[in-house]
Protein backbone atom coordinates (compact mmCIF):
# COMPACT_ATOMS: atom_id res chain seq x y z
CA UNK A 1 0.00 0.00 0.00
CA UNK A 2 1.23 3.40 -1.26
CA UNK A 3 0.56 6.80 0.89
CA UNK A 4 -1.47 9.04 -1.72
CA UNK A 5 1.01 11.80 -0.46
CA UNK A 6 4.54 11.05 -1.05
CA UNK A 7 4.04 7.39 -2.67
CA UNK A 8 6.03 5.81 -0.41
CA UNK A 9 5.22 1.99 0.87
CA UNK A 10 3.33 1.97 3.57
CA UNK A 11 2.11 -1.17 5.96
CA UNK A 12 -2.24 -2.07 5.44
CA UNK A 13 -4.59 -0.75 7.55
CA UNK A 14 -2.12 2.16 8.47
CA UNK A 15 -3.71 5.80 9.83
CA UNK A 16 -0.66 7.75 9.21
CA UNK A 17 2.16 7.49 6.75
CA UNK A 18 5.41 6.84 8.57
CA UNK A 19 7.68 8.80 5.98
CA UNK A 20 5.31 12.37 5.34
CA UNK A 21 2.95 11.80 8.46
CA UNK A 22 -0.09 12.32 6.83
CA UNK A 23 -3.05 11.10 7.76
CA UNK A 24 -4.34 8.18 5.19
CA UNK A 25 -7.12 6.70 6.85
CA UNK A 26 -10.44 6.48 5.07
CA UNK A 27 -13.75 6.39 6.96
CA UNK A 28 -15.99 3.86 4.53
CA UNK A 29 -18.96 6.00 6.03
CA UNK A 30 -17.45 9.71 5.26
CA UNK A 31 -19.14 9.01 1.93
CA UNK A 32 -22.23 7.19 2.58
CA UNK A 33 -25.79 9.23 1.42
CA UNK A 34 -27.90 10.64 3.70
CA UNK A 35 -30.81 8.45 4.45
CA UNK A 36 -34.17 10.87 3.53
CA UNK A 37 -36.44 10.94 6.34
CA UNK A 38 -40.09 9.68 5.47
CA UNK A 39 -42.45 13.11 5.79
CA UNK A 40 -45.76 10.85 6.42
CA UNK A 41 -43.77 8.92 9.30
CA UNK A 42 -42.94 12.81 10.62
CA UNK A 43 -46.66 13.38 10.05
CA UNK A 44 -47.94 10.33 12.01
CA UNK A 45 -45.36 10.60 15.23
CA UNK A 46 -46.70 14.57 15.20
CA UNK A 47 -50.75 13.44 15.50
CA UNK A 48 -49.58 10.82 17.97
CA UNK A 49 -48.09 13.23 20.33
CA UNK A 50 -50.92 16.05 19.51
CA UNK A 51 -53.86 13.21 20.17
CA UNK A 52 -51.61 11.86 23.69
CA UNK A 53 -51.62 15.48 24.66
CA UNK A 54 -55.45 16.23 24.05
CA UNK A 55 -56.76 13.04 26.23
CA UNK A 56 -54.43 13.71 28.85
CA UNK A 57 -55.68 17.49 29.27
CA UNK A 58 -59.54 15.57 28.66
CA UNK A 59 -58.83 13.16 31.43
CA UNK A 60 -57.27 15.61 33.93
CA UNK A 61 -60.18 18.34 33.14
CA UNK A 62 -62.72 15.28 33.34
CA UNK A 63 -61.65 13.40 36.32
CA UNK A 64 -59.10 15.23 38.29
CA UNK A 65 -59.89 19.64 37.58
CA UNK A 66 -62.80 19.32 40.92
CA UNK A 67 -62.66 21.89 43.13
CA UNK A 68 -61.57 21.91 46.59
CA UNK A 69 -63.75 20.23 49.19
CA UNK A 70 -64.03 21.07 53.07
CA UNK A 71 -66.08 20.59 56.22
CA UNK A 72 -65.77 22.74 58.83
CA UNK A 73 -67.66 24.27 62.04
CA UNK A 74 -69.63 27.10 62.42
CA UNK A 75 -69.96 26.32 65.97
CA UNK A 76 -69.22 23.81 68.77
CA UNK A 77 -72.40 24.47 70.44
CA UNK A 78 -75.63 23.46 69.87
CA UNK A 79 -74.43 19.86 68.46
CA UNK A 80 -76.95 16.94 68.01
CA UNK A 81 -77.36 13.38 66.07
CA UNK A 82 -79.67 13.93 63.14
CA UNK A 83 -79.74 10.41 62.80
CA UNK A 84 -81.88 10.08 66.08
CA UNK A 85 -84.86 11.81 63.94
CA UNK A 86 -86.05 8.95 62.00
CA UNK A 87 -87.92 11.68 59.46
CA UNK A 88 -84.59 12.65 58.69
CA UNK A 89 -82.90 9.66 59.10
CA UNK A 90 -85.20 7.68 56.20
CA UNK A 91 -85.04 10.75 54.38
CA UNK A 92 -81.51 11.61 53.81
CA UNK A 93 -78.97 10.57 50.74
CA UNK A 94 -77.04 7.54 50.85
CA UNK A 95 -73.03 8.73 50.36
CA UNK A 96 -69.74 9.09 52.37
CA UNK A 97 -70.19 12.90 52.27
CA UNK A 98 -73.44 13.02 54.21
CA UNK A 99 -71.96 10.19 56.67
CA UNK A 100 -69.43 12.78 57.18
CA UNK A 101 -71.90 16.05 57.64
CA UNK A 102 -74.11 14.45 59.99
CA UNK A 103 -70.71 13.07 61.64
CA UNK A 104 -69.44 16.66 62.19
CA UNK A 105 -73.33 17.44 63.48
CA UNK A 106 -72.69 15.67 66.19
CA UNK A 107 -69.88 18.07 67.73
CA UNK A 108 -71.39 21.47 66.32
CA UNK A 109 -72.62 23.09 63.42
CA UNK A 110 -71.23 21.83 60.14
CA UNK A 111 -70.36 23.72 57.36
CA UNK A 112 -69.94 21.95 54.14
CA UNK A 113 -67.31 24.00 51.87
CA UNK A 114 -66.56 23.71 48.10
CA UNK A 115 -64.32 26.11 46.22
CA UNK A 116 -61.21 28.02 47.35
CA UNK A 117 -62.39 31.14 48.92
CA UNK A 118 -62.59 33.18 45.72
CA UNK A 119 -65.81 35.07 44.91
CA UNK A 120 -68.94 34.53 43.83
CA UNK A 121 -69.63 33.58 47.51
CA UNK A 122 -72.62 31.88 48.17
CA UNK A 123 -73.99 30.81 51.76
CA UNK A 124 -76.85 28.31 51.77
CA UNK A 125 -78.15 27.95 55.41
CA UNK A 126 -80.83 25.54 56.70
CA UNK A 127 -82.67 24.09 59.63
CA UNK A 128 -83.13 27.79 61.81
CA UNK A 129 -86.21 25.79 63.02
CA UNK A 130 -85.47 21.99 63.95
CA UNK A 131 -88.93 21.11 62.68
CA UNK A 132 -89.06 22.25 59.15
CA UNK A 133 -87.19 19.32 57.93
CA UNK A 134 -87.38 19.31 54.45
CA UNK A 135 -84.82 22.01 53.38
CA UNK A 136 -82.04 20.63 55.49
CA UNK A 137 -82.86 16.92 53.33
CA UNK A 138 -82.51 19.22 50.26
CA UNK A 139 -79.59 21.23 51.40
CA UNK A 140 -78.06 17.48 51.71
CA UNK A 141 -79.17 16.89 48.62
CA UNK A 142 -77.44 20.07 47.20
CA UNK A 143 -73.94 19.29 49.08
CA UNK A 144 -74.16 15.70 47.17
CA UNK A 145 -74.61 17.17 44.24
CA UNK A 146 -72.10 19.42 44.51
CA UNK A 147 -69.66 17.83 45.84
CA UNK A 148 -66.61 16.27 43.29
CA UNK A 149 -67.77 18.98 40.95
CA UNK A 150 -65.50 21.85 39.37
CA UNK A 151 -67.69 25.25 40.21
CA UNK A 152 -66.87 29.05 40.00
CA UNK A 153 -66.40 30.35 43.05
CA UNK A 154 -67.41 29.15 46.83
CA UNK A 155 -70.20 27.73 48.20
CA UNK A 156 -70.95 27.46 51.97
CA UNK A 157 -73.45 25.04 52.78
CA UNK A 158 -74.62 24.98 56.64
CA UNK A 159 -77.60 21.97 56.31
CA UNK A 160 -78.24 22.01 60.09
CA UNK A 161 -78.00 25.51 61.58
CA UNK A 162 -79.37 24.12 64.87
CA UNK A 163 -78.46 19.76 64.92
CA UNK A 164 -80.03 20.13 68.27
CA UNK A 165 -83.40 21.05 67.50
CA UNK A 166 -83.22 19.20 64.55
CA UNK A 167 -82.65 16.01 66.48
CA UNK A 168 -84.97 16.54 68.57
CA UNK A 169 -87.87 17.80 65.79
CA UNK A 170 -88.56 20.91 67.54
CA UNK A 171 -89.15 24.20 66.03
CA UNK A 172 -87.33 26.18 69.02
CA UNK A 173 -83.63 25.63 70.29
CA UNK A 174 -83.56 25.77 74.26
CA UNK A 175 -86.74 27.66 74.39
CA UNK A 176 -85.09 30.36 71.67
CA UNK A 177 -86.73 31.11 68.10
CA UNK A 178 -83.21 31.30 66.39
CA UNK A 179 -85.43 33.38 63.49
CA UNK A 180 -85.82 36.23 65.88
CA UNK A 181 -82.27 36.48 67.33
CA UNK A 182 -79.67 36.88 64.15
CA UNK A 183 -78.84 40.29 65.74
CA UNK A 184 -77.72 39.16 68.89
CA UNK A 185 -74.87 38.04 69.93
CA UNK A 186 -73.56 34.36 70.53
CA UNK A 187 -76.71 32.82 69.28
CA UNK A 188 -76.16 30.27 66.21
CA UNK A 189 -78.02 32.62 63.69
CA UNK A 190 -75.98 35.36 64.49
CA UNK A 191 -72.99 33.43 63.53
CA UNK A 192 -74.65 32.25 60.47
CA UNK A 193 -74.87 36.15 60.19
CA UNK A 194 -71.01 36.62 60.93
CA UNK A 195 -70.06 34.39 59.09
CA UNK A 196 -71.48 35.28 55.79
CA UNK A 197 -70.17 38.42 56.36
CA UNK A 198 -66.32 37.52 57.39
CA UNK A 199 -66.06 35.18 53.82
CA UNK A 200 -67.43 37.76 52.02
CA UNK A 201 -70.89 36.58 50.53
CA UNK A 202 -72.31 38.03 47.66
CA UNK A 203 -75.49 35.99 48.43
CA UNK A 204 -77.62 34.35 51.13
CA UNK A 205 -80.00 31.86 51.50
CA UNK A 206 -81.85 31.24 54.49
CA UNK A 207 -84.10 28.17 53.29
CA UNK A 208 -87.39 27.62 55.13
CA UNK A 209 -90.99 26.03 54.94
CA UNK A 210 -93.98 27.67 55.85
CA UNK A 211 -97.50 25.32 56.32
CA UNK A 212 -100.84 25.93 54.86
CA UNK A 213 -102.66 28.80 56.55
CA UNK A 214 -99.81 30.36 57.95
CA UNK A 215 -97.73 33.43 57.29
CA UNK A 216 -97.02 33.20 54.00
CA UNK A 217 -98.12 30.34 53.65
CA UNK A 218 -96.85 29.53 49.86
CA UNK A 219 -94.70 28.27 48.02
CA UNK A 220 -92.29 32.12 47.71
CA UNK A 221 -89.15 33.49 47.85
CA UNK A 222 -88.76 36.74 50.51
CA UNK A 223 -87.13 39.39 49.67
CA UNK A 224 -86.23 43.44 50.99
CA UNK A 225 -85.43 46.24 48.65
CA UNK A 226 -84.21 48.76 51.86
CA UNK A 227 -81.40 48.90 52.54
CA UNK A 228 -79.59 45.86 50.17
CA UNK A 229 -82.05 46.27 46.66
CA UNK A 230 -79.31 43.09 45.86
CA UNK A 231 -82.04 41.01 47.80
CA UNK A 232 -84.75 42.37 45.60
CA UNK A 233 -82.74 41.39 42.73
CA UNK A 234 -81.95 38.69 43.91
CA UNK A 235 -85.19 36.74 44.38
CA UNK A 236 -86.60 38.25 41.61
CA UNK A 237 -83.32 36.25 39.21
CA UNK A 238 -84.18 33.21 41.32
CA UNK A 239 -88.07 33.38 40.60
CA UNK A 240 -87.31 33.42 36.95
CA UNK A 241 -85.60 29.49 37.46
CA UNK A 242 -87.47 28.09 40.05
CA UNK A 243 -91.03 29.36 38.55
CA UNK A 244 -91.81 30.78 42.20
CA UNK A 245 -93.27 33.68 42.83
CA UNK A 246 -91.41 36.44 45.21
CA UNK A 247 -92.97 38.60 48.54
CA UNK A 248 -91.51 41.54 48.51
CA UNK A 249 -90.80 44.02 52.26
CA UNK A 250 -89.88 46.95 51.23
CA UNK A 251 -87.49 47.56 54.64
CA UNK A 252 -85.89 44.74 55.98
CA UNK A 253 -85.72 44.09 59.82
CA UNK A 254 -89.42 45.31 60.11
CA UNK A 255 -91.49 42.31 59.78
CA UNK A 256 -89.57 40.33 60.55
CA UNK A 257 -86.99 41.75 63.08
CA UNK A 258 -84.06 39.30 63.83
CA UNK A 259 -84.11 36.81 60.88
CA UNK A 260 -81.39 35.87 59.45
CA UNK A 261 -82.48 37.47 56.39
CA UNK A 262 -83.15 40.84 57.58
CA UNK A 263 -80.13 41.22 59.67
CA UNK A 264 -78.07 40.53 56.42
CA UNK A 265 -79.44 43.20 54.78
CA UNK A 266 -79.60 45.80 57.25
CA UNK A 267 -75.79 44.93 56.80
CA UNK A 268 -75.68 45.07 53.44
CA UNK A 269 -75.35 41.40 52.34
CA UNK A 270 -77.98 40.15 49.81
CA UNK A 271 -79.93 38.01 51.14
CA UNK A 272 -83.28 36.33 50.47
CA UNK A 273 -85.75 33.45 52.41
CA UNK A 274 -86.77 30.74 50.29
CA UNK A 275 -89.88 29.05 51.52
CA UNK A 276 -92.02 26.04 50.15
CA UNK A 277 -95.28 24.79 51.59
CA UNK A 278 -96.05 21.92 53.47
CA UNK A 279 -99.09 20.26 54.83
CA UNK A 280 -97.13 19.97 58.21
CA UNK A 281 -93.95 20.75 60.05
CA UNK A 282 -91.87 17.89 61.34
CA UNK A 283 -92.10 15.62 58.59
CA UNK A 284 -90.49 15.21 54.99
CA UNK A 285 -92.31 15.75 52.15
CA UNK A 286 -90.70 14.53 48.96
CA UNK A 287 -92.15 16.81 46.50
CA UNK A 288 -91.46 19.82 49.13
CA UNK A 289 -87.43 18.68 48.60
CA UNK A 290 -87.29 19.53 44.98
CA UNK A 291 -89.05 22.42 45.53
CA UNK A 292 -86.52 23.49 47.97
CA UNK A 293 -83.65 21.94 46.18
CA UNK A 294 -84.70 23.73 42.52
CA UNK A 295 -84.72 27.30 44.70
CA UNK A 296 -81.12 26.44 46.10
CA UNK A 297 -80.16 25.13 42.46
CA UNK A 298 -81.98 28.70 41.04
CA UNK A 299 -79.35 30.78 44.25
CA UNK A 300 -76.02 28.95 42.82
CA UNK A 301 -77.12 29.79 38.98
CA UNK A 302 -77.78 32.93 39.70
CA UNK A 303 -75.06 34.36 41.91
CA UNK A 304 -72.73 32.67 39.08
CA UNK A 305 -71.40 29.29 40.76
CA UNK A 306 -73.25 27.06 38.58
CA UNK A 307 -73.17 27.96 34.85
CA UNK A 308 -75.08 25.48 32.21
CA UNK A 309 -73.71 27.59 29.33
CA UNK A 310 -69.96 27.23 30.22
CA UNK A 311 -68.20 24.75 27.48
CA UNK A 312 -65.62 23.91 30.07
CA UNK A 313 -68.21 24.01 32.93
CA UNK A 314 -69.83 21.02 30.98
CA UNK A 315 -66.52 19.16 30.11
CA UNK A 316 -65.00 19.74 33.63
CA UNK A 317 -68.72 17.98 35.53
CA UNK A 318 -68.76 15.37 32.20
CA UNK A 319 -68.25 12.73 34.11
CA UNK A 320 -71.12 13.33 36.74
CA UNK A 321 -74.04 14.31 35.02
CA UNK A 322 -73.50 17.76 33.92
CA UNK A 323 -75.62 20.32 34.60
CA UNK A 324 -79.08 18.05 34.42
CA UNK A 325 -81.48 20.38 36.67
CA UNK A 326 -84.41 18.68 35.84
Amino acid sequence: MKCKYCGAEIEPNSRNCKYCGNSIFVNNNQYAPKKKRNPLLIIFLVIIILLVAVTGVFAYIVYFDTSPVEIMQLSSSGSGDILANSELASNMPNSNITSQVIQAAKSGVPVYKIGDGTGPVTVIASGVHGDQLVPPVAAMKIINYLDGRKINGTVYVIPFTSPKALEQNTKLTNGVNLNTVADESGTLSNQVVNFAMKNNATAVGDFHETGVGKDPGKTTIMCSQVPTYGSFELANKMSQLSLDTTLTYYVAGIAYDGAVEDELNLKGTPAVTPLVLVSSHGQVQQSAVEESYTQMLALLIVNGNLNPNDPYMKLANADLDGFDFS
